[in-house]
C-alpha cells in the first residue's frame, strides 16, 4: 500500500507577513494536536526531525514521539531524521525500541548526519569528521538490532564486548530507515545492511534517483532481504489548499523566507516568484503546491517514475498557520490519499 505521512522540525520561525512568533510550548503543542489529528483520519506516517536552535522546537524527538504515542492508535511514528554522528547508537537503539514497545511496533527511526552546524558544537564533534563516524555508528545501530547481545569495535564510542542492549523492539527488528543523499555508497550501505531508505531529490535529480532506487532494490533483494526492509520515502515541501492559484500567492511568502534564509550565508539570492512557480509547475519537483487535484497528478507521476512506498511531507515551513495545515491533513487524508491508494490498487492488480 502507497503510504502518505508528515513530517515537522517545529518551525518557530515568525511569520514572513505579521510577524507573529511561536512559542516552544505553542508549537509543540500544536503539533501534538496535528499527529493526533492525522491519525484520527487516517494517515500512516508522522515524522519529528532534530534541531538545536531557536527557530525549531523538537530538539528530543523519542519524548515528542512518546508523548504522541499516548495520543494515538495507528500511525506510525518516527524521525524525519536525527543526527546520529552526535549521539550514541546504543541509546538511540533503547529509546526507539522503548518508544516501539510503547506504541506496540509503530516505532521508527531515520538517521542522517545532519547539515547544520550546532549538534556538532553542542556535543563535541568535529564536523570534519561526521562521514567516518556516521558510517561507523549507522553499522553498529545495524548491528545491535540483529541480536541483543552485541560484540563491535568502534573509535566513536566505547568498544562493546559480549554485552546486550534491552529493550528489544516490539517485532522481529526495529525499523531502521536511512536517510540520505543521492550517492551510490549510501544507497550501497542500506541495500547491505537492510535498511530503508528515505531521501529527496530536486528535479534535475529526479532520473538519477530512479536509477539509485532500482538498484538499491536489486541489491538488497540479492542479499535476501524482504521487500518490506527495502521501502523508499520520498519528502516534499507543501501547501495544499482548496484552490491552486490562491495556493500558491499563499505559500510564496513563507517559501521566499525560508529559502532565502538557507542562501543568506552561501552568497545566492532569494528566489523570484517566477522562479518559484516553475519549480512548483515541474512534476519532478519536491515542491507541492496546490489543490487535491494537482497534489494527486504530481504524486502520481512521481510513484510512476520510482515506484516509492512513502511520500512525506512538510507542512509548517516557514511559520504556515496551524489552520492551514489541520487543512493540508484533512485534504491529504480525505482526498489525496485513498486516490493515490486505489491507484495502486489497480496498478498492482494488473501487474
Amino acid at each position: 500500500m502507497f503510504e502518505i505521512g508528515i513530517f515537522s522540525f517545529g518551525d518557530t520561525y515568525p511569520h514572513p507577513l505579521t510577524g507573529a512568533r511561536q512559542s516552544a510550548h505553542e508549537s509543540l503543542r500544536d503539533l501534538i494536536d496535528r499527529i493526533e489529528l492525522a491519525d484520527r483520519l487516517g494517515l500512516d506516517f508522522y515524522g519529528v526531525g532534530e534541531h538545536h536552535r531557536p527557530d525549531f522546537s523538537v530538539s528530543a524527538c523519542s519524548t515528542v514521539l512518546a508523548a504522541a504515542a499516548s495520543r494515538t492508535k495507528t500511525i506510525k511514528l518516527g524521525t524525519a531524521t536525527i543526527v546520529l554522528t552526535t549521539d550514541d547508537p546504543v541509546r538511540l537503539y533503547e529509546q526507539f525500541a522503548t518508544l516501539d514497545q510503547i506504541s506496540a511496533g509503530r516505532a521508527e527511526i531515520g538517521l542522517g548526519s545532519g547539515v547544520f552546524l550546532e549538534s556538532y558544537d553542542l556535543f563535541g564533534v568535529d564536523y570534519e569528521d561526521r562521514k567516518w563516524i556516521y558510517d561507523e555508528k549507522i553499522e553498529l545501530i545495524a548491528a545491535i538490532d540483529t541480536s541483543e547481545k552485541i560484540t563491535f569495535g568502534s573509535k566513536s564510542r566505547p568498544p562493546l564486548d559480549d554485552l546486550i542492549v534491552w529493550p528489544r523492539a516490539y517485532g522481529e527488528h526495529l525499523s531502521i530507515w536511512q536517510t540520505t543523499g543521492l550517492t551510490e555508497q549510501s544507497f550501497e550501505r542500506a541495500a547491505r545492511l537492510g535498511l530503508s531508505v528515505q531521501t529527496g531529490a530536486p528535479a534535475a535529480e529526479f532520473d538519477r534517483l530512479a536509477g539509485l532506487v532500482a538498484t538499491y532494490r536489486n541489491k538488497g533483494a540479492e542479499r535476501g532481504w524482504k521487500p518490506e526492509r527495502l521501502k523508499v520515502a520520498l519528502s516534499a515541501h507543501a501547501y495544499i489548499g482548496d484552490d491552486r492559484r490562491k495556493a500558491l500567492d499563499t505559500f510564496f511568502p513563507h517559501y521566499q523566507a525560508y529559502v532565502s534564509n538557507m542562501r543568506l550565508n552561501r552568497g545566492k539570492p532569494a528566489p523570484t516568484r517566477e522562479q518559484f512557480e516553475e519549480t512548483a509547475a515541474d512534476l519532478n519537483s519536491n515542491i507541492i503546491v496546490g489543490d487535491a487535484e494537482h497534489v494527486i497528478a504530481k504524486l502520481a507521476h512521481q510513484r510512476a517514475r520510482i515506484g516509492h512506498d512513502r511520500h512525506i511531507f512538510q507542512i509548517d515551513w516557514r511559520a504556515v498557520p496551524q489552520a492551514d495545515q489541520v487543512r493540508a491533513i484533512e485534504t491529504l487524508a480525505n482526498e489525496v490519499a485513498p486516490a493515490l491508494r486505489k491507484q495502486t490498487t489497480a496498478t498492482e492488480a494488473a501487474a
